[in-house]
C-alpha cells in the first residue's frame, strides 16, 4: 500500500532526524550521530517484529538503514543550524511518533491481533527507537517522564483499532490517527500539560 510506505518512510526519516539532533545536542562525533539516528529509526520495529517472532524488516531492505544515514549526514552538515534550539527535535519525534504508531498498529492487526495486542504493539513501535536513544545519550527516557508520550501512541493506536472496526478506509484511519498522535503530543509540549506523578516526601531535617 502507497500510504504505508510513505508513512514507513516518513516515520524512519523523522525519528533518524530525532536521533542524529540529540547526538548534536549531546556533543557526539560523526559516528555517534549515526549510530543514535539508525537505532532510534528501527528500534520501534525491531522490538514490533521481535515480538510478533519475525526476522527485524531491516535484515531484508537495506533502504531504512540508508535512509537514517541520509539523516545523519543532512543533521551532520547543518549541525549550526540544528544546534539553536530543541523545537526542530520535538517536531521530528512527534511525527515519527505518530507515524510509527500506526505502522506498528497495522502490522499488529495484520497479524490478527487483537486490540490489546495491536494497542500495546504500537505503542511499541512508536516508544522504542526513542527510548534507546534517551538511554543511549544519557538521558531519563522521555516516555518515563511527566510528559504526555506513551499516552498520545496509546490513543492513536486505540482511535485506528476502532476506525478499523467501523470499516473506515486505511486511506483515512492512518493519517487520521497519525495526526491525532502527533497533535496530542505537541499540545502536550506546548501547554506542559503531564501525567500526574507521585509527590517526592520531603527529606526529614538532619539532626546538628
Amino acid at each position: 500500500m502507497l500510504l504505508l510506505t510513505l508513512l514507513d518512510t516518513l516515520g524512519t526519516f523523522a525519528f533518524a532526524v530525532s536521533g542524529a539532533l540529540k547526538a548534536v545536542r549531546r556533543g557526539m562525533d560523526l559516528f555517534g550521530l549515526t549510530v543514535l539516528a539508525v537505532v532510534t529509526a528501527i528500534g520501534g520495529g525491531t522490538i514490533r517484529d521481535v515480538m510478533l517472532g519475525r526476522q527485524p524488516f531491516w535484515f531484508h531492505d537495506s533502504s531504512y538503514i540508508l535512509l537514517s544515514l541520509a539523516a545523519a549526514l543532512i543533521v551532520f552538515g547543518l549541525y549550526r543550524v540544528v544546534t539553536r534550539g530543541e523545537t526542530l527535535l520535538l517536531w521530528f519525534d512527534a511525527v515519527g511518533l505518530g507515524a510509527f504508531t500506526v505502522i506498528g498498529a497495522t502490522k499488529a492487526m495484520d497479524a490478527g491481533l487483537g486490540a490489546v495486542g495491536t494497542i500495546v504493539l504500537a505503542t511499541l513501535t512508536g516508544i522504542g527507537g526513542g527510548i534507546i536513544r534517551d538511554l543511549l545519550a544519557g538521558d531519563v527516557p522521555v516516555v518515563l517522564r511527566k510528559e504526555v508520550y506513551a499516552s498520545a501512541c496509546i490513543i492513536g493506536a486505540a482511535l485506528f483499532w476502532y476506525l478499523a472496526r467501523w470499516h473506515v478506509s486505511q486511506a483515512i484511519s492512518m493519517p487520521v490517527a497519525m495526526l491525532v498522535v502527533i497533535v496530542i503530543r505537541l499540545l502536550s509540549l506546548h501547554y506542559h500539560v503531564g501525567l500526574p506523578r507521585a509527590p517526592v516526601p520531603a527529606e526529614p531535617p538532619q539532626e546538628p
